[in-house]
């Protein structure tokens, strides 16, 4: 994941700080499922974080400021036709580093345009 400058940014950091730019991070989703029955899936998900670059101020690293995380958590998809689909996600974190940990819950409706 790559992070631009910005030019313009919160003047709660200060008024010396004229830019700044979010660390360099790579990060990975994975998912598995299992069709328990037509049109029901169940499954395990997760996702990891590592930030690899110091954030900076002004063009200076901000040593301290690298972002970690990782999460897993059940899955679940119900196919209410080949079109139309609502998708559950939990993700429970863990070694959150210089970032709030916490559990997360994403309910998403796909519906495909053919």
């Amino acid at each position: 994941m790559w992070n631009a400058t910005n030019h313009e940014p919160s003047t709660a950091l200060g008024t010396d700080v004229t830019s700044t730019q979010a660390g360099q991070a790579i990060h990975a989703n994975f998912a598995t499922e299992y069709e328990v029955r037509p049109g029901l899936r169940l499954g395990l998900n997760g996702y990891w974080l590592r930030q690899i670059t110091d954030m900076k101020e002004n063009g200076q690293d901000v040593s301290g400021t690298r972002e970690g995380v990782w999460a897993i958590g059940p899955g679940a998809m119900y196919s209410f036709s080949p079109e139309d689909h609502l998708m559950f996600n939990a993700y429970f974190e863990r070694d959150a580093r210089n970032r709030p940990q916490g559990t997360r819950a994403v309910l998403r409706y796909v519906h495909h345009f053919g």
